[in-house]
């Protein structure tokens, strides 16, 4: 008896179930119905107005729905359109829908005010209408805004920093918008495409369009270190949008190599140390620590430097060091290359100094001597055997 009762209410419980749930998934309502997301709208006038339009089937069968305009004031001009084409109805299967654009051309004759049509939708068995309201000279002021995703970045001075700016045209009309940016003495600016290189002196916004370009400003050559504050403005017409954003330039050396009196020429003696004197100069916008020196030279050749190392250099500062070189001892008179390097972190500089080498004095003596001696012997050897 108890398995039987248990039975039957799982039996009228299972069938509540499923009344509720044909119950929920039933559509609310059963008809053709027309919609468009703004029903009443603003617009200026002399300028035609293209409206969205969804046509639906709910719950019928499925049949063409014939499309009519109704309360079109005189003189204007209004037709609906599909895929370019001009349309008086649209096939719809059952709960689907289909879209069509209404045009509408006011007259140039229509004055500030308020117009109300509709545009109605007939098939088979139902039919529906929907009001529409135009306010013609009640459109929004010009206005822009500007947005700075990243309004502050970071980099050396041969940095281009890429500011990404949205501009987004919040007014009634069409807007020509032009992007610039206030920027300090001896920088440069370009404004391009979001992804590209293409500069855009300017471009149009329509209506509630929103464009995202490049900003992108390059700091002069030696940009001291610091933070540069940046006005960035989009104008257009009578509408203004600013906002101010920064570039923060780290400072970074720059090391340069010169001789004495800016010359990168030396003579010295084979196998004798000459001291050679360069200035090592930060042109750069940041110190310059712990710069080492070295040297590339022919074979057999020493170079040493006094000092060795500098502990730093301040910037559009200069330091002097002797370069001790010594040619080969057997190296024969005439120009040779050497060159010197420095480096300070991550900068490194080098400069070719032509060395002429000249044989010592002694040496050109003993040349002489031994030439001396074997011209004495070959006049002894023809006097003694010339006479046989």
């Amino acid at each position: 008896m108890r398995a039987a009762i248990a039975v039957a209410l799982a039996f009228a419980l299972s069938a509540s179930a499923t009344g509720q749930t044909q119950k929920e998934s039933a559509p609310a309502y059963r008809g053709l119905w027309v919609a468009t997301p703004y029903p009443s709208f603003d617009a200026p006038a002399g300028e035609p107005v293209t409206l969205e339009l969804t046509v639906h089937n709910s719950g019928l069968a499925p049949q063409p729905v014939q499309l009519q305009l109704e309360g079109v004031p005189p003189g204007w001009s209004a037709s609906l359109v599909g895929e370019g084409k001009r349309v008086r109805s649209v096939f719809v299967a059952p709960n689907d829908k289909a879209t069509v654009r209404l045009r509408l051309e006011p007259s140039p004759k229509a004055t500030r005010g308020s117009y109300r049509f509709a545009v109605v939708a007939v098939g088979a068995e139902s039919r529906f209408r929907l009001p529409l309201e135009l306010n013609i000279g009640q459109t929004l002021p010009p206005r822009l805004a500007l947005r700075v995703d990243l309004p502050e970045l970071r980099g050396s001075p041969g940095t281009e920093f890429d500011f990404k700016a949205a501009v987004r045209n919040e007014g009634g009309d069409d807007a020509v918008v032009r992007v610039d940016a206030a920027v300090p003495q001896g920088f440069r600016v370009r404004v391009t495409e979001q992804w590209g290189q293409q500069e855009l002196p300017s471009f149009t916004l329509k209506a509630g369009e929103e464009k995202t370009v490049s900003v992108k400003i390059q700091p002069p050559f030696g940009a001291k270190e610091g933070r540069y504050p940046v006005l960035l403005g989009a104008t257009s017409g009578k509408a203004e949008a600013q906002r101010e954003i920064a570039l923060e330039v780290a400072g970074e050396p720059r090391l340069e190599l010169v001789g004495r009196e800016e010359r990168l020429s030396a003579a010295a003696e084979a196998g004798r140390e000459t001291a050679i004197e360069i200035v090592v100069a930060n042109t750069g916008s940041a110190t310059a620590r712990d710069v080492k020196l070295d040297a590339s030279t022919p074979s057999g050749w020493k170079v040493t430097f006094q000092p060795e190392r500098l502990d730093a250099i301040e910037p559009n500062a200069r330091q002097t060091v002797k370069a001790l070189v010594v040619p080969a001892a057997k190296a024969i008179a005439g120009d040779y290359m050497m060159t010197v390097r420095a480096s300070a972190g991550g900068a490194n500089r080098s400069a070719d100094f032509r060395v002429t080498v000249r044989t010592s004095t002694l040496w050109g003596v003993v040349g002489i001597l031994v030439i001396a001696a074997a011209l004495v012997v070959l006049v002894a050897a023809m006097l003694r055997y010339g006479r046989r």
